[in-house]
This record gives structure tokens, sequence and C-alpha cells, in this order.
């Protein structure tokens, strides 16, 4: 079966992650403000993936739970000490911070762009079968909460035939529905 992003870049599929990720939090939490998580999340798109990730670990449960207090060596290039109090108040009785574990739905989420980055760190795409099963996983979690899709046809302007299947960099932002609000 080929699947419905074959011809779309792994900055689109990303970008196709997240907005999987922003419909989940924006239908299950949305009385909590999640415009910073995103922001960061959305910088993917349009920066070197390896870099990205460093930034935006910090701010996934299972790394920034394990603090108690903010550490300026672990958060000074992502977080001041406010951003870090709102991030972890926005977790607050919604996640553990379990690693890996798709019961603890929140940070399973959040999860999802970061493992999309880190399975082709300094790799070849070749047929991007991983991302595949992580937009899967991803889709998984909104169908079981009764969620519908978002519209994957919005990233199918970025094409595989672009960098060798990574694709242009673009500012995904524009396909925010929760920083477009």
């Amino acid at each position: 079966m080929i699947n419905k992003l074959s011809t779309v870049s792994m900055n689109g599929r990303m970008a196709y992650v997240i907005m999987c990720v922003e419909t989940y939090f924006l239908k299950k939490y949305p009385e909590r403000d999640w415009a910073l998580i995103f922001r960061i999340m959305w910088k993917a798109t349009s920066m070197n993936w390896a870099d990205w990730a460093d930034m935006y670990s910090s701010v996934i449960p299972d790394v920034i739970l394990q603090f108690d207090a903010y550490s300026s060596k672990e958060f000074s290039n992502t977080l001041s000490v406010e951003e870090f109090a709102k991030v972890k108040n926005l977790y607050f009785g919604i996640t553990e911070g379990i690693e890996d574990d798709p019961n603890d739905e929140v940070n399973y989420m959040l999860n999802k762009p970061f493992e999309m980055a880190m399975v082709y760190e300094g790799t070849v795409i070749d047929d991007g079968k991983e991302s595949f099963e992580i937009i899967e996983k991803t889709e998984q979690i909104l169908r079981c909460n009764g969620f519908d899709l978002p519209d994957y046809s919005k990233v199918l302007f970025s094409s595989v035939n672009e960098h060798n299947g990574w694709g242009n960099d673009f500012d995904g932002v524009f396909l925010s529905c929760l920083l477009n609000k």
C-alpha cells in the first residue's frame, strides 16, 4: 500500500505530525495555553532537525519534569525561568512524563515530533518507512480519542523530490490551527 504522504518531503511529514499533535491538544485540553510549546515545535520545519531536537527536547514532559527547579545549564538556550514555570504548570495533573508509554498520551504525543527528528538524524532517508510508522501512531491516538485527522493535503506542496527527500525549509506556522487563531 502506498502511504498518502509518500510524495511529501520529510519536512512536510514533520509538519503533518505537528498538525496531528496540535489537533490532539486543542481538542483534549482546549483550556490550556499551548502556544509556547507549539512555537518551539513548529521551528522543526525551518531549521536543521538535530539543532531543533536539542531545543525542543527541553519542553518534553519526560525531560522537564525531572527538574524541580530551573537549571540554567539545561534550559537557558530555550526557556526563561518564567517559561520553565509555565511549561511545568501546563503539564500539571495531565502527565507524569513517562517515556514511551502510550497510556501517558500527553508525553507520548509530544514525543512524536522528537522521534521523527531522531530516527533520521545523520542518516539517509531511503523510503521513509519509519516516518510512516510515527505518523500512524500519532493518528492512532487521535482516532482512539474520536478526533478527526488534520487535512494532509495541506502538506502536499512539500515534495520528496526536494533536497534528497528532506524538502525545502518553510515556516510551518501557517499550517498551525493553534498559533493562527
